[in-house]
């Protein structure tokens, strides 16, 4: 049995590979990192274990194991260019974009990735702005509520400011996320509005990142993975609106949020 692990700050994302050569996919909250590892511990003795991701070497102290570490942005190329070969994506220049708790940017092509930069906004801001704004914690909650809502209620879009005379952009484009917003609408605004503006407001600013990368990088091709995108049919729905209108195809990977984990076992 192999096992590879990227334990990330807000997830760990792990892979196991068994002896037949088959995957078997999960994730554990980073708050139960101790309690996972006493499992490793205790389960799988005679496991190899790659460990990658910030908490990485606390995991290590706290295994049984002889353990092998990786460079978190090359297991994660690498587990990339794996799973988009098995899923018949061949594309040799490219950016992606990792929407995990912050959102991480980088190019790649035949050669391989380099790290582009980075931005605090990701899955970590959708969690707090959302459990701030409507006391909904869970991710699975935000998600499926969300998609009840409306965010023209919130945001102030182009056909808002041009009120039904011709714009020289789309009407549905955002003129300002949760710039809607007036006196009074506190009291009246829906939850499912709220966080639909929420998810909106972090996929419209890690696409505008993405693609001006990708402008600057020569490449028509936008790669996204990360935990924040799974069952999160809102946000992947506005990320393929916003990129496709800029002339740029927008990439979303199967089981991309375990690039990491199964990159790690391949470097």
């Amino acid at each position: 049995m192999k096992i590879g692990i990227d334990a990330g700050g807000t997830l760990l994302k792990i892979v196991f590979i068994k002896d037949d050569g088959g995957r078997v996919f999960r994730k554990v909250p980073a708050l139960d990192i101790d309690g996972f590892a006493d499992e490793l511990n205790r389960e799988y003795p005679e496991a190899e274990i790659h460990l990658t991701g910030g908490k990485a070497e606390y995991m290590s102290r706290i295994l049984d194991h002889e353990v092998k570490h990786a460079i978190e942005f090359d297991a994660t190329y690498t587990g990339l260019r794996q799973l988009m070969e098995e899923q018949d994506l061949h594309i040799e220049r490219f950016v992606y974009l990792n929407v995990g708790t912050g959102t991480s940017f980088h190019q790649a092509d035949a050669r391989g990735q380099k790290r582009a930069g980075g931005t605090g906004v990701g899955g970590g801001t959708l969690m707090g702005l959302s459990y701030l704004l409507t006391g909904v914690e869970k991710f699975e909650d935000i998600v499926t509520l969300a998609k009840e809502g409306d965010r023209d209620a919130i945001d102030l879009k182009v056909h808002h400011i041009y009120a039904g005379d011709a714009s020289p952009i789309p009407g549905d484009l955002t003129a300002s996320n949760f710039g809607n917003v007036k006196s009074g609408d506190r009291e009246k605004a829906r939850h499912a509005d709220e966080l639909q503006a929420v998810i909106g407001l972090v996929a419209e600013t890690v696409s505008t990142v993405g693609i001006n990368l990708a402008d600057g990088f020569g490449t028509r091709d936008i790669v996204f993975i990360g935990s924040t995108l799974l069952n999160n049919d809102v946000m992947i729905d506005t990320i393929r609106h916003y990129v496709s209108l800029k002339g740029m195809q927008p990439h979303f990977i199967e089981n991309g949020e375990f690039s990491g984990a199964l990159g790690v076992l391949m470097v």
